[in-house]
């Protein structure tokens, strides 16, 4: 199985990233766009586990959000990364309360370490992609890009993280969720509920 967690989006917010990537196809710049399935915030890239070791991962990931309310995030426009030079990727930055997300990414990070996942060496960036960049742009792309950003931002709340398993196909990847972990919201008075 190929794992990894991620935080769902709300379909409005999804539609809204589709249509942008609609829109940008039409572009001279060569793009593999993810598909509307593959629009989320990844929080952790499990990789290649055994079906063995499921109920392990799902144990571990049951308590590593434990600490963490739900909290807010800002979808802030489309852009290309890096924003000079030649673009690898079409992304969307995150905002809000990018801490709260930081302390999820540690918390499932320290949880999947302790069973011997690698924990990750980059610091977590929080973005969504829409598609990364296969070749060289030809003529005003960025202008385009810049004109339709704004369709691209919206504010959600993470509620939950998921484990997805994600199978490659002749179509692209197929992302299953396995399981669905709530965040817990803090009670009058500071105590999770």
């Amino acid at each position: 199985m190929r794992l990894f967690v991620a935080a769902e989006l709300p379909d409005d917010l999804r539609r809204r990233l589709v249509t942008v990537q609609e829109t940008l196809a039409g572009a001279p710049l060569p793009v593999r766009w993810v598909g509307p399935d593959g629009l989320h915030l990844t929080l952790k890239f499990l990789g290649e586990a055994k079906e063995s070791r499921l109920e392990e991962i799902r144990t571990v990931l049951r308590q590593a959000g434990r600490n963490v309310a739900p909290f807010f995030l800002e979808a802030a426009g489309a852009a290309a990364f890096p924003d000079r030079g030649a673009p690898r990727l079409i992304w969307v930055e995150i905002r809000g309360d990018v801490a709260a997300a930081r302390r999820l990414v540690a918390d499932i990070d320290a949880a999947t370490a302790r069973i011997g996942f690698p924990p990750e060496a980059r610091e977590f960036r929080a973005h969504l992609t829409l598609g990364r960049v296969k070749g060289p742009g030809r003529g005003d792309w960025r202008s385009i890009l810049e004109q339709t950003a704004a369709r691209a931002a919206g504010e959600f709340e993470v509620t939950e993280y998921v484990l997805f398993n994600s199978r490659l196909g002749p179509d692209g990847a197929v992302y299953t969720p396995i399981e669905r972990f709530s965040l817990v919201r803090a009670a009058p008075g500071g105590e999770m509920r």
